[in-house]
């Protein structure tokens, strides 16, 4: 028995959990130690497939968010044995053939036995919603100054890794099976990336599930940002994912399988689905910010919006619907489906809205088309930019 066990059973279960993890029988185990001091706690690893690849969900009361680990015998097993984990109580580990169970009753007496499999044939995919949680520990993470060198997140920073990995795990949803699937190197393309927190973590998550390497690139006005990203990526290994100082030019199309373009302001939101759609792009990701084209259009355009339109502000959140409604419906008359999410609370920005979409031959592109023109007719606009980037495409 090894001296960091107190007796032979709790030894016993974590060579039957070492097992498991050697001859991938292993399902799930938790672990909680129910004394009343200061370590009490609940925790539990659980296996998720992705493709060829798996990965261990590990969950724990004493951790701020949960992480995702790679499946590492050797390492689970070497955590396991440091604290609060070795201090456990109580166990129960879920494999293919069996669950064992570990317990000690109110006398520190323990028990340890088999039972019947629960867990028999259960698979969890990467592709079930909400099943990614973005770990605290990336490396791209730390170079951002979003979590230090232990692989905290920062406490000020809270708010930013809640967005990214919330937009994760949109992205998770959206793309999982073509990510797994594709048999090219996927390419991504982030316009006004800024500092590439969305870049990083949409080219770290395809990386770590494609059959090949893909190939990122990140476009931006600020030079120094943009040396910045360059930087990180090179420290941790993102080997195909480059950064640049340009402008969005959605003349010069390039080969994109995923766009993405959050807080692009006004019109550049229109000019990078229009590079988006000329390069064939297979799925989008898209925030606008700013918005004011349309509401210079509509203040005295004689519709029925005109009692609205009478003060500023309404005019404003009023031209933001119609502006993103006629977006969504230009994008299914070209062959995309459409959708709007909210990608991150309210009380952060109140710019949270996403236009979100994928490639598809089952939309009606004659009737989006037939309901876009309806629109301008009753909202009294007569230009919109990405109607104005994609004519030769439209009608």
């Amino acid at each position: 028995m090894s001296d960091i066990w107190r007796n032979a059973q709790q030894a016993a279960f974590v060579k039957q959990l070492e097992n498991a993890l050697q001859d991938s029988s292993f399902k799930r185990v938790t672990f909680s130690a129910k004394a009343k001091s200061a370590d009490k706690f609940k925790a539990s690893f659980d296996l998720v497939v992705g493709g060829s690849k798996k990965i261990i969900k590990h969950e724990a009361s004493h951790l701020s968010d949960a992480e995702t680990l790679n499946y590492d015998p050797q390492a689970i097993i070497a955590l396991i044995k440091a604290e609060p984990y070795a201090g456990f109580r109580a166990a129960t580990l879920f494999t293919q053939g069996k669950d064992f169970h570990y317990t000690e009753n109110r006398k520190g007496e323990p028990s340890f036995y088999p039972a019947k499999a629960t867990m028999r044939d259960v698979v969890q995919t990467h592709n079930k919603p909400k099943n990614y949680v973005l770990s605290e520990n990336r490396p791209y993470l730390r170079g951002l100054g979003v979590a230090d060198q232990r692989g905290h997140i920062i406490k000020k920073y809270h708010p930013k890794f809640r967005q990214i990995a919330n937009f994760v795990e949109i992205i998770d949803r959206d793309i999982g099976t073509f990510v797994e699937t594709a048999d090219h190197p996927i390419s991504i393309l982030d316009l006004g990336c800024g500092k590439g927190y969305l870049t990083f973590a949409t080219y770290d998550y395809v990386a770590e599930r494609a059959r090949h390497t893909p190939i990122g690139q990140g476009i931006d006005i600020k030079e120094n940002v943009i040396d910045l990203c360059n930087e990180i990526a090179g420290d941790v290994g993102f080997d195909g994912l480059k950064f640049i100082n340009a402008r969005i030019d959605k003349n010069q199309p390039k080969n994109v399988d995923i766009l993405i373009a959050l807080h692009a302001c006004d019109t550049a939101t229109d000019d990078a689905l229009a590079l988006g759609i000329r390069a064939d792009m297979q799925y989008f990701f898209c925030a606008p910010c700013c918005q004011a084209e349309i509401s210079r259009q509509i203040g005295n355009a004689g519709t029925t919006f005109d009692m609205v339109n009478q003060y500023p502000l309404m005019r404003r959140r009023q031209a933001d619907l119609i502006t993103d409604t006629a977006r969504a419906l230009m994008l299914t008359a070209l062959g995309y489906e459409v959708k709007f999410l909210e990608f991150t609370p309210l009380e952060h920005t109140a710019k949270n809205v996403m236009l979100a979409g994928k490639k598809s031959d089952k939309v009606d592109r004659a009737k989006a088309w037939a309901d876009y023109l309806e629109l301008k007719k009753s909202s009294g606009f007569e230009k919109h930019a990405l109607e104005e980037n994609l004519r030769d495409l439209l009608g």
